[in-house]
């Protein structure tokens, strides 16, 4: 069964943990991420088209996070999302993205809060077009999710 959710929560309440060396919301279980395509288009010089299905449990959130500068586009194939995102300063409330249902992040957006809206697992495709050189610098995974507090940690750690 789906927590209840709250559309009026904000994202910056929400408490963010490390279980197992993954990060996650309220130690509530984590989505799982596959490769689906990596393609190199010729009308787009230095930049790489990837696709990744994100498979979210019922009571799943992702912590907040950012992709890297791409732009993404994601298209819901199964059960419920509720999505939520700051970009260029300005705050979008949430909102419940159900089966063919489909979302824009432009490149710099802050994606604030996302998790399992359903009372069944979760599908989506997650769309990026992304600068081929930070897929080479960083690899796929680390060059198209920020997560916040991974990077918090690493200002820590530096200090």
């Amino acid at each position: 069964m789906a927590p209840s959710l709250d559309m009026n929560l904000r994202w910056q309440d929400q408490k963010v943990v490390k279980v197992n060396e993954q990060w996650t919301v309220d130690s509530r279980p984590v989505v799982k991420v596959e490769p689906v395509y990596q393609k190199q288009p010729s009308n787009m010089p230095g930049m790489t088209y990837i696709g990744l299905k994100v498979t979210a449990p019922v009571g799943s959130a992702t912590p907040p996070h950012k992709h890297g500068g791409a732009a993404v586009v994601a298209n819901m194939v199964k059960g419920r999302m509720l999505n939520q995102m700051v970009c260029d300063g300005e705050s979008h409330g949430a909102k419940i993205h159900s089966e063919g249902d489909s979302w824009y992040e432009p490149p710099g957006c802050h994606h604030v809060r996302i998790e399992n809206a359903g009372d069944e697992e979760a599908v989506f495709i997650a769309n990026f077009v992304i600068e081929t050189k930070k897929i080479e610098e960083l690899g796929p995974f680390a060059a198209l999710v920020q997560i916040d507090a991974d990077d918090e940690e690493k200002k820590k750690s530096k200090v």
